[in-house]
């Protein structure tokens, strides 16, 4: 068997190498051959002292200078991707399919909002685009199947523009990307990057990893990322409607239901952000806004110390929940109320309610407030008990025609669908 040189023999002959490599003087002394003892001492107390201190980084390359800053002078440590590799997206024209429900249209106003700060450019024609973004749903199986075969399609176009000098890259992005991901990288290739809903921020960086001949991911479910610094951006003319995401995620874990598992824990955006989007959909003319969220009526903001109490969440009459009632923070009352304010000339509509937070209150604003519709989205997934029992809904039949008959006693003639 081969015996190995302990490590510290490379830093020994490296110390040989240096003390053999100093400038020659041309005197008698230096012309005298040093006996075998005085070498051996020379190299051991060389070897020593590089022990002790070790070596430089400028032992390891060759013809570099580097300056050190002087005295005060603040230099910032370059990232693992600094911005300029970035950059050079200047010139790279996107495109967006915006597939299943409102909240992947706010999510590509949000994707597009990030991306064109980084010089993208956004594209509607779809032969021109450098980058193909699906922002896509896995709420049925024929959503996924649609955007499966929509990959073959895009695939065949990628490799025909892979004998130009403008080859085309594939991402998917939202909740299919969450649901398959091994199956998108890794079993059928046909995608350069995967973001799921929390991860927008990092697109800069996947593309241009993708750039570099790889396959990019990150679907990472976040419990605070909300985008509430990022103001979307609406690519084309809305008219005098617009939709405003308020919350993420969803708690109730449903039997039937994916959406936690591809959107993650419920979190609130802040009131502050929310009001100041309203504010600028108003100064733009918007007539409509219509607050967006997978469980919207459940929206408590606990972003502030102030926000907290020992006060629990009030539900509808006759529901309950699987999780623990939660505590504290500003409820949908709240947010309903300060939004109508902004505009009073403004409509305000809200989807997608979950029938348990309807609490008195928030009744008695819609009511008490001429902005805000008086039509209640409230969904009724079945009429049997049993049913509704193994789909973990929280409720029985009775609670939910209580819950009919209490908003239209407060609501004077309530649209209810």
């Amino acid at each position: 068997m081969r015996t190995l040189k302990p490590f510290f023999c490379l830093s020994e002959h490296w110390a040989l190498l240096r003390w053999l490599s100093k400038p020659r003087t041309c005197s008698n002394a230096a012309r005298t051959p040093a006996s075998s003892g005085e070498r051996r001492k020379v190299v051991s107390d060389s070897f020593r002292s590089q022990m002790a201190s070790g070596p430089r980084f400028q032992d390891f390359i060759k013809g570099v200078s580097v300056t050190l800053p002087a005295d005060g002078e603040h230099t910032e440590e370059p990232g693992y991707l600094p911005e300029d590799l970035w950059m050079v997206a200047d010139s790279r024209r996107v495109y967006f399919e915006t597939y299943g429900c409102q909240m992947n249209v706010k999510d590509t106003e949000i994707a597009w909002s990030i991306l064109q700060k980084k010089g993208y450019q956004r594209t509607a024609d779809l032969k021109q685009a450098d980058v193909v973004l699906l922002v896509t749903c896995s709420i049925r199986e024929k959503a996924e199947q649609t955007i499966w075969n929509r990959l073959q399609q895009l695939t065949a176009m990628k490799k025909k523009r892979l004998k130009t000098n403008s080859p085309m890259k594939i991402g998917i992005l939202g909740c299919m990307a969450e649901r398959l991901k091994t199956e998108l990288l890794d079993r059928e290739k046909l995608v350069d990057v995967l973001a799921g809903p929390d991860a927008y921020r990092d697109l800069p960086r996947l593309l241009t990893v993708a750039d570099g001949g790889q396959q990019a991911s990150n679907v990472l479910l976040s419990l605070e990322e909300t985008y509430a610094d990022i103001m979307p951006v609406q690519h084309a003319a809305q008219g005098h409607s617009a939709f405003v995401s308020i919350m993420r995620g969803c708690d109730n874990m449903c039997s039937y239901c994916i959406v936690p598992f591809t959107r993650g824990r419920e979190r609130s955006r802040p009131i502050s952000s929310i009001l100041e989007e309203v504010q600028m959909l108003s100064d733009q003319g918007v007539k409509e806004v219509t607050l967006l969220g997978q469980n919207v009526n459940s929206y408590r903001e606990i972003s502030e110390e102030q926000f907290y109490s020992s006060e629990l969440t009030k539900l509808s009459r006759g529901f309950n929940t699987i999780y623990r009632t939660k505590q504290g923070g500003l409820r949908f009352s709240d947010l309903l109320d300060q939004v109508s304010r902004v505009d009073p000339d403004m409509r305000i509509r809200f989807t997608s309610p979950h029938p348990k937070d309807f609490p008195d209150e928030v009744l008695h604003l819609i009511a008490e407030r001429q902005n805000i519709c008086k039509q209640i989205h409230l969904p009724a997934q079945s009429g049997s008990n049993q049913v509704l029992k193994a789909m973990r809904r929280g409720y029985t039949r009775e609670a939910y025609l209580d819950l009919v008959y209490n908003i239209k006693r407060i609501i004077p003639e309530p649209q209810v669908n």
